[in-house]
């Protein structure tokens, strides 16, 4: 019999499978919020700090709660979420006034 370690959702197979998805997730992810950050933080520094603090802890919250299981991780990737669109906010205001729309 062939064991499909990936896929056991049970025991500390279980959750290991699910803290290393939610790493996957977090590398998938993670692009996209580090230019973000890069970006908003030239323009606005403290804003962006505070967000990363939210992004960091969010993520953080996700990986402690898919460990626990499927839905515990929600609130974390809620909070991750958010502080991505917030970032993706800040650098959309930049541009815009970067190119005088604000004038």
């Amino acid at each position: 019999k062939t064991s499909l370690v990936g896929l056991e959702e049970k025991g500390d197979i279980g959750v290991y499978n699910r803290a290393n998805r939610s790493l996957s997730h977090f590398v998938e992810n993670m692009g996209p919020a580090i230019i973000n950050m890069l970006a908003a933080g030239f323009v606005f520094g403290l804003p962006t700090l505070v967000t990363t603090i939210v992004f960091c802890l969010g993520r953080v919250m996700h990986q402690i709660g898919y460990t626990k299981g499927y839905g515990s991780h929600a609130a974390g990737f809620g909070l991750a979420l958010l502080a991505t669109m917030v970032l993706e906010g800040l650098v959309l205001v930049a541009a815009v006034g970067a190119f005088g729309v604000f004038k």
